[in-house]
């Protein structure tokens, strides 16, 4: 782990709670005093999120069944954070969720997709591209060599190899090294059958070992950013904390939409009446089941963590990373309500850039 690196306060000794339940209510009361920390120690100097691709995902999953629509697909959005924060006294850049989309088509899931319904329906009618990594980055006047460090939630339908070298693909960010947590990168390694489905083949085959960073738990980054361990849609997976000076929120797929941390407010057919059913806090983002227990308490997590949102105090400053987006081709499926993109101070180029330029 880079030496500069932290852990977030009290959340690492609740997590070493074994019972289940126990451990719910302990994380509830760690992530209250861990946020508490965390707006402390100041804000991130910026951040922007930039549209990827709108994409088509089972309506099944989404909100583990609770939904009532006869769409078999919602649309959802992907987006990646571009955020830049001080370590040590030192601006570095971190691209949140990066995701290389066209390569990403290769995942069994979707690459069965296409094979059903065509390239033309699958890739015109029911995607549509927002802009790549690439060409946001040079929006926002940022080269290749500025990019200090990627991450992503999990490493579903992601290839990293385009991004930092391997298999014989040259790396396009010659400094960047990737911060994942060590059980999903283990995971990705050696992969069970009920995980297959959503990984890309081979996505990070010959990937330097020095390009990348394993982390073991909850790391504070630096000013105002840090990334939150959150177990269980997938054992690895971890969410994005941002501080600014106005609010915090919080990033990952736990959750297709701020709605699924708080579902009694839901207006998605069938979602409020399975939250009350169940009595469930949280609705999963249902896709895998490695560990549905440790998701439901992640989520938990955070909407602590996160609070509410300054916007719509009903509604969880939550921002998915794959964001719940209305379309016609699914009926009764579009969000409740969307909250504004996190978007915060001015993304500059560090000197190191400007010379390299």
């Amino acid at each position: 782990m880079n030496a500069s690196f932290r852990p977030l306060p009290f959340l690492s000794e609740a997590r070493a709670e074994p019972v289940s339940s126990l451990r719910l209510q302990k994380l509830r009361r760690a992530a209250q005093e861990a946020r508490e920390a965390f707006t402390a120690g100041g804000s991130v100097a910026a951040v922007v999120t930039c549209d990827l691709v709108t994409f088509p995902y089972p309506s099944l999953f989404a909100f583990s069944g609770g939904a009532l629509s006869p769409a078999p697909y919602v649309m959802m959005t992907n987006r990646m954070q571009v955020v830049q924060f001080l370590e040590d006294g030192v601006t570095r850049t971190l691209l949140f969720n990066p995701s290389d989309y066209e390569r990403g088509r290769a995942a069994p899931f979707y690459k069965a997709l296409q094979e059903k319904y065509g390239d033309f329906i699958s890739n015109k009618l029911m995607s549509q591209p927002h802009g790549t990594v690439q060409s946001h980055l040079a929006s926002l006047g940022l080269l290749p060599d500025n990019v200090d460090y990627i991450a992503f939630d999990h490493l579903h339908v992601q290839d990293v190899r385009q991004w930092l070298g391997g298999d014989g693909v040259p790396a396009y960010f010659p400094r960047a090294k990737l911060l994942v947590q060590r059980a999903e990168w283990e995971s990705v390694k050696n992969l069970h059958p009920l995980e297959k489905v959503w990984y890309v083949p081979g996505g990070t085959d010959g990937v330097p070992e020095e390009r990348v960073v394993l982390l073991d738990g909850d790391v504070w980054l630096g000013r105002g950013a840090a990334l939150l361990s959150t177990p269980g849609h997938t054992m690895g997976n971890m969410s994005l904390a941002v501080a600014t000076d106005q609010e915090v929120f919080v990033v990952s797929e736990n959750g297709v939409a701020s709605e699924s941390y708080t579902p009694l407010q839901s207006r998605i057919p069938g979602v409020r009446a399975y939250a009350e059913q169940m009595g469930w806090e949280v609705v999963l983002n249902g896709n895998t089941r490695e560990s549905s227990l440790e998701q439901y308490t992640s989520m938990v997590v955070e909407k602590v963590f996160a609070g509410p949102s300054r916007v719509e105090g009903a509604f969880v400053n939550f921002h998915p990373s794959s964001l719940l987006t209305s379309s016609l081709v699914a009926p009764g499926l579009s969000p409740t309500i969307t909250l504004p993109a996190p978007n915060h101070g001015d993304i500059r180029p560090t000197p190191a850039a400007r010379r390299a330029a």
